[in-house]
């Protein structure tokens, strides 16, 4: 009885989480299309690129192919690629890649965690109107938010700003 409700819940779980990717996607399909125009951030360097790439993996993936970037090396993992090398940025004691953004969307942004209480002290928290709090970083003049998913799933907006830093 214990593993029948177990695998039932598994089961519950593992629907709910296709059908809010579904809906994810449903809801970004016509305002990912078309030319757009971002501000990409890796590291020190500014890119301003007008792109018809739908997310973040393959705008870095596009710099890489123009020159713009000495290295861009990626594996895939069941949630997408994820960034092993880019730039001249290097991983290194305690420190990863982390990517940010200024889309103001609840289920973009990474929701504050007390583990996150170690996680770059000089980052910041903001709150939303329900109370939760988001890691905020501030980058030239924009506010970035840490991001909830990977590269392969955050969306390319209009206007939007991309960075890539190692934390």
């Amino acid at each position: 009885m214990f593993k029948r409700k177990k695998l039932v819940f598994a089961v519950a779980i593992a629907l709910i989480a296709v059908l809010c990717t579904l809906c994810f996607v449903a809801c970004n399909v016509n305002e990912n299309t078309g030319e757009k125009h971002i501000t990409v951030y890796v590291g020190e360097k500014t890119f301003e690129v007008t792109t018809t790439e739908s997310n973040l993996h393959g705008v870095l993936t596009q710099l890489y192919n123009d020159g713009k970037l000495t290295a861009y090396v990626t594996n895939d993992s069941g949630f997408g690629a994820y960034i092993t090398q880019i730039d001249e940025l290097v991983q290194s004691d305690g420190k990863y890649y982390s990517v940010w953004h200024s889309l103001d969307r609840f289920e973009l942004k990474n929701v504050y965690q007390e583990a996150y209480a170690d996680f770059n002290p000089s980052r910041a928290t903001t709150k939303n109107e329900d109370g939760t709090v988001f890691v905020v970083t501030v980058y030239g003049e924009n506010t970035l938010y840490y991001s909830g998913v990977g590269i392969s799933m955050l969306p390319i907006i209009e206007g939007g700003v991309y960075a890539v830093f190692v934390d």
